[in-house]
C-alpha cells in the first residue's frame, strides 16, 4: 500500500460533483457563503468559488501548515483561521498554470465537504466512493494498516545540498546526477503523509489493484450511459473537459483532472503526486478504454515514473 499524495484530490473533486449532481451545492458558490469563518487579509478572497478551488485558479497559495497541528478534527477550524494571515496571490478565476497549483484549495474543498454533507471528509469518502468502487483497502490513516503491507518512504542517504534537493523535490543535476545508472543508498524517511487537515489534498493510501477497479470503474461510466456509477456520464465528461487552459501548452485541466492532448496518443487525463518518500501517477486515454497507474516510495523517481516508464509501458500496449 502506498502513499498516493495529490492523486488523493481526485476523490476530493469526485465528492464535490457527486453533492452538485444532488443539488447540495453548486459549482458557482462562493465559498464564503458555505464557510462563513473563512477570512483572508485582502476582500478578493470573497469572490472564490468552487470551481476556483477545482481549476487552481483561486489565488491561493500552495500550502497552508500549522505550526502545531493537533492532527485531529480540531485542525480544521485552526486550519481555517491560519489563512486569515495570508492574502491571495491573484484575484480568483485571472490565472492558472502550474505556478498557481494550490493544496489550501483542495484541503478547503474537503472541508466543503464536510460542510454540505455533515459528514467527516474520510467517511464521507468512504461510504460514497470508495466502497462503491469496492476499494476496501483504500485509507487515509497509515495506522489502521499491517505494517507488513505497507510500502514506506525511501529517501537518498546523504546530506549534500544535491541529494537534499533531490529527496525534497524530486529533481536531480542535469549536468551531474546522482542518479547515473548507479545503485543508489537509501533509508527511511521519518515522516509517512500529512496532517489529518491535509487529507483532501493528498493522504490517501491504496494499491495499484484497487486504483485499477477505480479506473475501470470510471471507464465504465464513461463509456456506458446506463452504468449505475459513482457519477452520472454527463458529470464525469464534464470533469475530463477543459475548464481552464494554460497559455501556449498542451496541458490544461477539467474539475480536478489534469487534461493532455499528445498527437500520437490523442487525450489523456491523469494526475500526479509526490511527497517527500513517495512519487506517483495515474492516467487515463478514454477514448482508448485504457488507464495506467505507478506507484513509488521514492520521490527520488519522479522522472521515471511521471514520464519515462508511463510512456513506455503506455506506447507498448497501445502499439499491441
Amino acid at each position: 500500500m502506498f502513499h498516493l499524495a495529490s492523486i488523493s484530490k481526485l476523490f476530493t473533486a469526485t465528492a464535490i460533483l457527486q453533492l452538485v449532481e444532488n443539488n447540495k451545492l453548486s459549482l458557482e458558490d462562493k465559498l464564503v457563503d458555505i464557510l462563513p469563518e473563512f477570512r483572508m487579509k485582502d476582500k478578493r478572497y470573497a469572490e472564490i468559488r468552487v470551481r476556483h478551488l477545482l481549476t487552481h485558479s483561486s489565488g491561493l497559495k500552495w500550502n497552508n501548515k500549522l505550526t502545531k497541528s493537533p492532527n485531529d478534527t480540531s485542525s480544521i477550524s485552526l486550519y481555517i483561521q491560519n489563512l486569515e494571515k495570508s492574502k491571495l496571490k491573484f484575484t480568483p478565476g485571472e490565472k492558472m498554470s502550474y505556478k498557481t497549483y494550490s493544496n489550501v484549495g483542495y484541503d478547503l474543498l474537503g472541508i466543503v465537504v464536510e460542510r454540505v454533507s455533515r459528514q467527516r471528509f474520510d467517511d464521507y469518502i468512504y461510504e460514497n466512493i470508495l466502497q462503491p468502487v469496492e476499494m476496501y483497502r483504500s485509507t487515509y490513516y497509515y495506522e489502521e494498516i499491517d505494517s507488513s503491507h505497507l510500502a514506506f518512504p525511501q529517501i537518498v542517504s546523504g546530506n549534500s545540498r544535491k541529494i537534499r534537493r533531490l529527496n525534497l523535490l524530486g529533481i536531480d543535476s542535469k549536468r551531474n546526477p546522482i542518479i547515473n545508472g548507479q545503485p543508489l543508498l537509501l533509508e527511511s524517511y521519518s515522516v509517512y503523509g500529512e496532517e489529518y487537515e491535509h487529507n483532501p489534498s493528498g493522504n490517501l493510501i491504496s494499491t495499484a489493484k484497487e486504483l485499477i477497479l477505480w479506473m475501470q470503474h470510471n471507464l465504465e461510466i464513461y463509456s456506458d450511459s446506463t452504468f449505475s456509477g459513482i457519477l452520472k456520464q454527463s458529470t464525469l465528461k464534464e470533469m475530463w473537459a477543459t475548464q481552464k487552459g494554460i497559455p501556449d501548452s498542451k496541458t490544461s485541466i477539467g474539475w480536478g483532472w489534469w487534461i493532455y492532448q499528445d498527437k500520437k496518443l490523442g487525450t489523456s487525463v491523469f494526475h500526479v503526486g509526490n511527497n517527500p518518500g513517495f512519487c506517483s501517477i495515474l492516467m487515463i486515454y478514454p477514448e482508448k478504454n485504457f488507464g495506467i497507474t505507478i506507484l513509488c516510495n521514492g520521490w527520488y523517481a519522479q522522472e521515471a515514473v511521471w514520464h519515462k516508464m508511463t510512456n513506455e509501458i503506455t506506447n507498448l500496449y497501445l502499439e499491441e
